[in-house]
């Protein structure tokens, strides 16, 4: 599935999850289906109601975290990554957190892998051993990365540096 494609109807899903909460766990659960089309949609819905309602995924960060790291859809990939990045996770479930995305700068895509130096550093923001191990991946992206990255790598790296 191209993206952009067969996203159907993710941004009326995602408005109606922000109105009603119950339907943030249907979009967890749907994370789960063995479709992948319903997998992305879900993955991209989640991130929408996310960015609109951040409090409406906390409740269910663990469930996402653990399809996230189990999600094989780079589609979806992307967009949990995302919603993974931005979660306030401690502890184990941080630790965990962080080993996706280092798993996500190995990834197949430039996207991806821009995607997973965001959540490292978001997660870096009050963790001064993970800022120190966060910032030489930032330098290495805005010393050898594709334009898009080196653009995102110059916003992040002031967040690293103290």
């Amino acid at each position: 599935m191209a993206p952009g494609r067969g996203l159907g109807a993710a941004n009326a899903v995602a408005a109606e999850a922000v109105r009603s909460p119950g339907m943030v766990g249907e979009l967890v659960a749907a994370l789960g289906d063995e479709r992948e089309v319903v997998v992305v949609r879900a993955a991209n819905a989640l991130k929408k109601v996310q960015a609109a309602k951040p409090e409406r995924v906390m409740p269910f960060a663990k469930k996402i975290l653990r399809a996230a790291m189990g999600c094989e859809v780079l589609f979806a990939r992307w967009s949990l990554v995302q919603v993974v990045g931005a979660l306030p996770l401690r502890g184990r479930d941080k630790g965990l957190a962080v080993e996706m995305m280092f798993e996500a700068l190995r990834g197949e895509g430039g996207l991806l892998r821009t995607l997973g130096m965001q959540g490292l550093v978001n997660f870096s923001r009050d963790d001064a051993a993970l800022r120190r191990r966060v910032r030489p991946v930032v330098e290495e992206f805005l010393a050898n990365g594709t334009p898009a990255m080196r653009a995102r790598a110059r916003m992040l790296l002031p967040l690293v540096r103290g």
